[in-house]
């Protein structure tokens, strides 16, 4: 099996893709090498960005109150859980946070929101239009949002702001996704990246590990967001809090987590594959995510959980002799070549 693994290695690095079947039997199976993996990730990491990584932060600009009933959602109403609810924060604040998120090497902010999602005229959505004007003007990070299921108005409207990314994750496989929701449908979700596609802003959609889904459940979802053509990936691994549906779940080990980020990374080779939730899970392994292909993390608390410690990934990123001053996305023209990439990268 890890001369199979190898094979199919080398035709992703030649330009290839594994297919669905292969992708599956990747998630699934465990008698082979995993480090095949991680080289092969690793080498399509460099290839495409050297070792320079994404940074980015977030700001809880509405908490709590959310009517959907998202089965790993700390933040719905429809679970147990003790989250402080508020309405959305002022512009001051959201530019406030873009600041402190760009004191960490941060070069985006993502307002996030819980919520089904908002109408173009609704007093909500033209605070956060504002929000979103505000950190624009500042000019110090990029103002992203995630802020639910919208269309084209709402996107013209933000787009016109200097919105500049938009994150909907799917979450997880369609087929599985009725297990994880109910109040919402997979298709809304997709219907709305495109929608901000067409309104000519960078879709951000990923999803989160370890919900009790299959390995092929897995593989749909890298194969969904390969379909969409997004831009960016986050992969967030399950915190189980209490009062959720999910509060008792078994966490995933680290090796499965870094088998995650590195089948992502072969089947979206090209993206900026970030990692979100539940890092603190990969205990001493947490530098291997970028061997496993990685190029980027959210740095500083989530919305509701904590994180690392900025200090903590600073000096990882230090001690590792990664880059993180600039956005991946806003200077791509400068990729490296695939050897360029390699001899940079010798120490990871």
């Amino acid at each position: 099996m890890t001369e199979r693994v190898r094979r199919i290695g080398e035709r992703v690095l030649a330009g290839g893709t594994p297919t669905f079947e292969e992708a599956v039997e990747l998630f699934e199976r465990s008698d082979y090498d995993v480090y095949e993996l991680f080289q092969t990730a690793n080498r399509l990491r460099l290839n495409r960005f050297g070792n320079r990584i994404h940074l980015c932060g977030i700001v809880n600009a509405k908490s709590g109150g959310c009517p959907e009933d998202c089965s790993f959602c700390s933040q719905s109403a429809r679970q147990a859980t003790d989250v402080t609810r508020y309405d959305v924060i002022a512009s001051d604040e959201m530019v406030m946070a873009a600041r402190q998120v760009r004191a960490y090497g941060a070069v985006a902010l993502g307002v996030v929101t819980a919520g089904r999602g908002y109408t173009a005229g609704s007093e909500d959505f033209h605070r956060l239009v504002e929000g979103i004007r505000a950190i624009a003007q500042d000019g110090l990070v990029e103002g992203h949002a995630s802020l639910g299921i919208m269309g084209g108005e709402e996107f013209r409207q933000l787009k016109a702001a200097g919105l500049t990314t938009f994150n909907h994750n799917l979450e997880t496989g369609r087929s599985y996704f009725p297990n994880i929701c109910t109040t919402h449908t997979y298709d809304e979700r997709v219907a709305t990246i495109k929608a901000a596609k067409a309104a000519g802003i960078r879709a951000c959609s990923g999803g989160v590990f370890g919900m009790g889904e299959a390995p092929r459940h897995r593989a749909e979802l890298a194969f969904a967001l390969k379909e969409l053509d997004v831009d960016e990936v986050p992969l967030n691994f399950l915190i189980a809090v209490d009062g959720t549906s999910l509060a008792n779940i078994v966490p995933l080990s680290p090796r499965e987590i870094l088998k995650v980020i590195a089948l992502f990374r072969w089947i979206l080779p090209t993206k900026n594959i970030f990692i979100c939730a539940g890092r603190a899970l990969l205990g001493e392994l947490h530098p291997m995510i970028f061997f496993a292909g990685a190029s980027g993390v959210m740095v500083g608390d989530f919305l509701t959980t904590r994180n690392r410690s900025v200090s903590d990934d600073l000096k990882m990123f230090h001690d590792l002799g990664l880059d993180c001053g600039e956005s991946l996305l806003a200077s791509e023209r400068h990729a490296p070549t695939a050897s360029t990439g390699l001899t940079t990268g010798a120490a990871l």
